[in-house]
Parts: structure tokens; sequence; C-alpha cells
């Protein structure tokens, strides 16, 4: 679960219900309070409903043969392209109305992931596609109900079509596909959990269903990717599967795509992970694009985050001086405070700071090529840039890569600054 999803426990339905009493009918007693029926379908659409309407002012109608989605899975998604936006414009100048777009793809009946994007924050649009005409009637009736039409444009696809083929310039693309191969594999799964205390699943096959299944969608994605490259900064999707995860990763190295990112988010019983990569040279912290989990690390990208532990007796302040200090002394580095922002997950306690340089000057080679000319020639070219993020937190000075295109020119500087650190210390 996201650390800022506000469902880490269960709601206190008999509140839930009297802001919204169109629930209250489908209030249970159970050994441990109040509850719903979970395998209720009519009972899952009030929760849904109750929810968006209390904790996000929003109000949906989603008919009973589509799928109307939980809102605390689909939050997880959204508050984590939240971090990868926010970290990605953590190196550009501010901008004070800037303006996110993304593109959900497949948004569903309910277009949820829109309209939860655009009430988490102020600064986010939308276009919204989908290859089902039905589903399509209700999105546009949900947008314009929320009166959320100026940011949310709905688009429909051709699903003979490229999964991307309503990608122009954005910033994010997402998606959560058709977690189904066939209705074989649908029929298979239900009977697999025909006695077990899972929520009951909604949704009619075009939603449910992709030939290959959620694999092969994101591959497909993966592989249309490679031709829009830099037109979209990130392309994420959400996977059901680890073996879907495990397909993903291995076509992404297959074509040396290395500036990826994973997480996964827990809710209740229920495991998903969501998958994004990047042509760009912006990188994203291992907090963002990595998670600790021991069956999963072979799937992992590549550090981003370099860290250097201190003896306990060091303090916050101490460290400090001592990276301010090294950071003043290491020629045509430039160092900006970052503003503290405890909110986001990429965002740790203590001094952040963006350090950049635009090439060595601090390795033995740099040093002792200084000393044979007279004069050197500055590289600002953006591809050859170093911007490091330097944050110390406690006894542990953390540098989290943020942009660039040379992974051993980070890695030279993170230890140059840990040994001259612990110098000064």
């Amino acid at each position: 679960m996201h650390p800022r999803n506000p469902y880490g426990t269960a709601p206190d339905f008999v509140s839930l219900a009297d802001a919204y009493p169109a629930l209250k009918p489908h209030l249970i007693a159970t050994a441990s309070g109040v509850s719903i029926d979970f395998r209720d379908e009519t009972s899952q659409r009030r929760l849904t409903e109750a929810l968006l309407h209390r904790d996000f002012s929003l109000m949906i109608d989603v008919p009973e043969v589509r799928l109307c989605p939980p809102v605390q899975h689909r939050l997880n998604y959204i508050l984590w392209l939240q971090d990868v936006v926010n970290a990605t414009y953590l190196t550009e100048p501010p901008i004070h109305h800037r303006r996110v777009t993304g593109v959900d793809i497949g948004t569903g009946a309910s277009a949820i992931y829109p309209l939860l994007g655009c009430r988490v924050d102020a600064q986010w649009s939308f276009v919204a596609t989908d290859v089902d005409e039905k589903s399509l009637q209700y999105a546009r009736l949900n947008i314009q109900n929320n009166n959320l039409q100026d940011r949310v444009s709905l688009v429909q696809s051709d699903p003979n079509g490229p999964v991307l083929q309503h990608v122009l310039v954005f910033d994010f693309t997402m998606c959560n596909p058709p977690f189904y191969g066939s209705k074989e594999d649908v029929k298979r799964s239900a009977e697999a959990k025909e006695y077990q205390p899972n929520a009951v699943c909604t949704g009619a096959d075009v939603e449910m269903i992709t030939p290959g299944g959620e694999g092969a969608f994101v591959c497909k994605m993966v592989s249309e990717s490679l031709e829009l490259r830099s037109r979209c900064r990130w392309y994420t999707s959400m996977l059901g599967k680890l073996s879907s995860l495990t397909e993903v990763v291995a076509l992404l190295r297959k074509h040396q795509i290395d500036n990826y990112a994973i997480t996964e988010f827990v809710q209740g019983q229920t495991r998903r992970w969501a998958i994004a990569w990047s042509f760009g040279d912006v990188h994203l912290p291992d907090s963002i694009a990595r998670i600790p989990n021991p069956s999963v690390h072979s799937l992992m990208p590549p550090h981003n985050t370099v860290q250097q532990t201190y003896p306990q007796s060091t303090s916050l302040d101490r460290l400090s001086s001592a990276v301010t200090s090294t950071l003043a002394s290491i020629e045509g580095v430039s160092v900006q405070p970052l503003p503290r922002d405890d909110g986001a997950e990429h965002t740790f306690p203590g001094a952040d700071t963006l350090v950049t340089a635009a090439r060595d000057t601090w390795s033995r080679t740099a040093r002792r090529r200084k000393m044979r000319e007279t004069s050197m020639q500055v590289d600002d070219e953006p591809s050859n840039a170093l911007v490091c993020r330097d944050a110390t937190v406690g006894a542990i000075l953390q540098c989290h890569w943020a942009k660039g295109r040379d992974r051993g020119l980070f890695e030279s500087f993170a230890s140059h600054l840990g040994r001259k650190v612990s110098a000064a210390l």
C-alpha cells in the first residue's frame, strides 16, 4: 500500500453510511463490528460510490454490466504516479502553473483514474481512451457530472490498432490492462476462488480478456514505445501477475532499456505490481523504483541510490556541515537547496540538496588532466550532465542519481563525496 493511501485500515462503515445513506442497507454485523458483504456485487458498488463521494467529492454511475473498481486499489497507482512525476520535475526550473498530462489506456465506464488523478493533483489533466462504446458513454457522463470535462478528454480507440495510438506528447501513460487471456482463464480463476473469502469479481469480457492476457498487452506497449520513445516521459502499467512482470522486464532488458521502475501495492489480500519505463535521462530514487522484496530481486532495475552510514554518534548537523563543505570544495559543481516535502515518498527528512556538474572535475583522472592542460572546455550538453540529489538522513548520507546518461559518472561522484565526508568527520 502506498504510504499516503488513507485506507490502511477498514473504514468506519457506520460513519461512511451516514455520509452516503445509499450504503446503509448493505451494512452487516460481523464478529469484529459493522462491515459489508464483499462477495456481494451491489454492496461493493455502494462502497465505491460512498468512498468517492465522501473522500473525493466525486459521483459516479457505472452500469451493472461493467467493472466498478475499488477505490483503495486504484488510489495506490495514482499516488505512485504522483511520486514519479514529482521526481521527474525535480531537476527542472519551477513553473508555477505546470500542467501535467497523462493518458489512461482503457479508462472503463467509471473513468476512475482520471477522476481520482484530477482530485489528487490540481495540475493534472488526462486523455482517456477505451475501445468499448458503452464504457465511453458512461465515462463521459461521469466526467461531466463531476465538471471535469475541461481536464479529461475521451477518445475511442481502434481495437485492432496500436495500444499507444493516441500518445502525442505526454508526461505519462497509465493502464490497468485486461487480466485474462481467454474465457477459459476466467473460468479457471473463478473455480479456484470459489471457496475463498475474496471479494466478488465484476466486469465484462471487454474489460477482463485480451489475447495473450495482460503480459502480452503490456509487452505490446513496450514494443510500440520503441518507436514513440521520448514523446512520453514515462510509460507505465499495472500488472496482476508476477509472471507478467517477469515477461515485461525480460523484454525491456532485451531492448537494453535499463531506466525502469517497479513497485508493488498490497491492499488486504490483493497484491498488484506497477512498472514504468523511460527513454529520457531522468532517474527515479530507489524508494520509488525498487521494492525490497527478495522474491523479485532479480527483476529490479539498477540502483539509483547510493548511501553511506556513519557512526551513531555523528549528529545530523555535523554530517550536514561536512557535506556542505565538501561540495563547496569540488570545482564546477553547483548546489541548490531543495524545499522539504515530507508528503512525497521520494523525499527524505534532513538536508536535501540538488548537485549539478557538467563534467568530471573530482576524479584522479580529471585532476591529472587539469595539470596537463592550461584550459578545459566545459561540455554543457544536458545529456552529459550529472544531477545528483544528496540527502542526509540521521547518520546516513544518501545520493540519488536524478538526471544524466553516464551512470559511472554518478557512482564516481557519490564515492568521492562519501570518502571526503568521512575524512571531514
